[in-house]
């Protein structure tokens, strides 16, 4: 009966030990959520805690040195893209005129050749232009943003107008794209520059449509991959997600081919 006893005793001494730890740990973990030393306070946000988070993170995003390492290849990224995009645009482009006016070679690599430094020029200006309201923007922006982080609740008011000067100028971005992507039709085959530009301007809601239905339905597929990536994970799920790129690009390059028409019908008739 005695071997018996012993081990039944041990069984309760080491459950009782065990429900001790547990209590401890779990005052412990209490303890330390709720602000004990070395760890972050988990109770609501206070106008102080707010002010060391705003005083906080531009010193951590200064210092930071995985911060710098990705800010770095964001922009090498960036560069490389603003000079990948208008020789590939200018392959296109080259592949649009008759058969009977190209030159010997492969269109997209002869059009880097003959219309890369025009595109190129072009695109340049674009980006001058679609940045100068920045200099007003990011101001405004930034005049606003510190208001929002401070207040504790959501303020409308103030992300309606963030809202409605990003859309604005975004609006201008798509005008400023489009009369230059029919000033570069008009200098590349030869039509005239400034009124094809003329063109653009009197047409834009055409063209506005033309964006609008393929970015509609570039939009709503990017929803079904993204939708079917986050139900159905695995094999399917990756050849979607690395196959949308490339559907991207097809509906950039349909997208050019639809206005090269449009100037195209128009400037005949002009």
């Amino acid at each position: 009966m005695e071997s018996y006893k012993k081990p039944a005793s041990l069984y309760h001494h080491s459950v009782s030990v065990s429900v001790a730890l547990g209590i401890i740990f779990i005052q412990t973990h209490q303890f330390s959520c709720n602000g004990g030393p070395g760890q972050i306070p988990r109770s609501p946000p206070n106008p102080l805690s707010q002010a060391l988070f705003l005083l906080e993170g531009p010193n951590e995003l200064k210092h930071s040195s995985e911060i710098h390492l990705y800010l770095w290849l964001l922009l090498g990224m960036t560069l490389i893209r603003l000079l990948v995009t208008p020789l590939l645009q200018a392959g296109v482009l080259y592949g649009l005129m008759p058969k009977e006016e190209r030159k010997s070679g492969l269109p997209l690599f002869r059009g880097m050749k003959e219309f890369g430094r025009p595109v190129f020029l072009f695109l340049f200006i674009e980006l001058v232009l679609i940045s100068i309201p920045l200099i007003w923007i990011l101001p405004h922006v930034q005049g606003i943003l510190p208001d929002l982080l401070r207040s504790g609740t959501i303020q409308v008011t103030p992300i309606l107008k963030v809202s409605a000067v990003l859309f604005a100028w975004m609006i201008y971005c798509w005008f400023i794209d489009q009369c230059l992507l029919f000033a570069q039709f008009g200098y590349l085959f030869k039509r005239g520059l400034w009124g094809s530009i003329l063109i653009g301007v009197k047409y834009v809601l055409p063209g506005a449509g033309i964006s609008l239905i393929l970015g509609a339905f570039a939009l709503i597929l990017f929803i079904i991959f993204g939708s079917v990536s986050w139900i159905w994970t695995g094999l399917l799920a990756l050849i979607l997600q690395q196959s949308y790129p490339f559907i991207r690009s097809l509906f950039r390059v349909w997208g050019l081919t639809s206005q090269y028409q449009l100037w195209e019908i128009k400037s005949q008739k002009s």
